[in-house]
């Protein structure tokens, strides 16, 4: 899971499983180079379950 934050300080003490904390600048360069974790087809998958509006509606 990837967040973007809009703090001016951010601390993590703890996190499990362990959490990846980046400035925005190295975001690409750090993620771009890690093993990815869902297959091509998965991600297709969530992008268009994602789209939907009625996925977001409560």
């Amino acid at each position: 899971m990837i967040s973007a934050v809009d703090a001016a300080k951010l601390t993590v003490k703890s996190a499990n499983p362990p959490v990846l904390v980046l400035e925005v600048e190295h975001l690409d360069r750090v993620l771009s180079g890690l093993t990815p974790t869902l297959s091509i087809d998965q991600v297709a998958r969530i992008y268009v379950v994602a789209r939907r509006g009625r996925t977001w509606s409560g």
